[in-house]
């Protein structure tokens, strides 16, 4: 029977890096596209083969994938418009269509053209194509600093019991983990957890969606905040 090629997926995570001059943590908030692409079968070593249980019966109308990932970094957490942009330019990158502009100049362009909304020009709108744009908002002038979080979302994937628990863990600096099959949900329910603490801040490690070769992180002996893809119920046993 025909498959159908699966399509992108959207996940979001969260850097922190520490400053040398000071103990101040900052977040660098990443977007990412993952999506396949077709791979040369030649090209597999033996251990690959074996290890995708490609026997000789593999035939001639197979298709092998490999996984791709394009992602943007930035201090600002504007998930939607990466989003957006970043399948966009997936969209343009096997497109059949010839391409009047190089897909470089646009990642160039957002990059180094584009200038940061501010109170003068506090809605920067990008124009991809005729019919696709993205917009840059200026941030809102709150004490609550601007993040990834989705409170809405966390809410309704916890009721409001399980958020209160939730809190209560957080405030005792508790070990927290959070699991969910789609990537993106693991960040904003992260990122909305660390929010509602306020005025308090999360001092101790934090990992909104950790990679499954890093789960031993959760045997360490300190309190942290860490996301993880749910399939590792299924590849680890306790």
């Amino acid at each position: 029977p025909a498959t159908t090629m699966p399509r992108p997926v959207f996940s979001t995570f969260v850097l922190t890096v520490t400053s040398p001059q000071s103990d101040q943590v900052d977040k660098v908030y990443c977007a990412g596209v993952t999506f396949y692409e077709k791979y040369d079968y030649k090209k597999l070593t033996d251990e690959q083969k074996a290890q995708l249980k490609l026997d000789q019966h593999f035939g001639v109308h197979n298709i092998v994938y490999s996984n791709k990932s394009i992602c943007l970094l930035s201090l600002w957490p504007f998930f939607d418009t990466f989003e957006r942009f970043l399948l966009y330019l997936h969209k343009m990158a096997y497109s059949s269509q010839p391409h009047t502009v190089p897909i470089e100049r646009y990642v160039w362009h957002l990059l180094e053209s584009v200038p940061f909304p501010s109170p003068r020009r506090p809605r920067i709108l990008v124009e991809l194509s005729a019919t696709d744009k993205i917009t840059l908002a200026q941030p809102e002038d709150s004490p609550i600093a601007l993040s990834g979080a989705k409170f809405r979302e966390l809410v309704s994937l916890l009721r409001p019991t399980g958020c209160i628990q939730l809190l209560v863990f957080a405030l005792t600096e508790q070990k927290v983990l959070l699991h969910s099959l789609r990537p993106a949900v693991l960040t904003a329910a992260a990122e909305a957890l660390a929010m509602i603490m306020f005025p308090f801040h999360w001092q101790c490690p934090y990992i909104p969606l950790c990679p499954l070769v890093l789960s031993s992180f959760l045997n360490a002996p300190i309190p942290f905040l860490l996301g993880l893809d749910s399939r590792f119920f299924d590849m680890y046993h306790p």
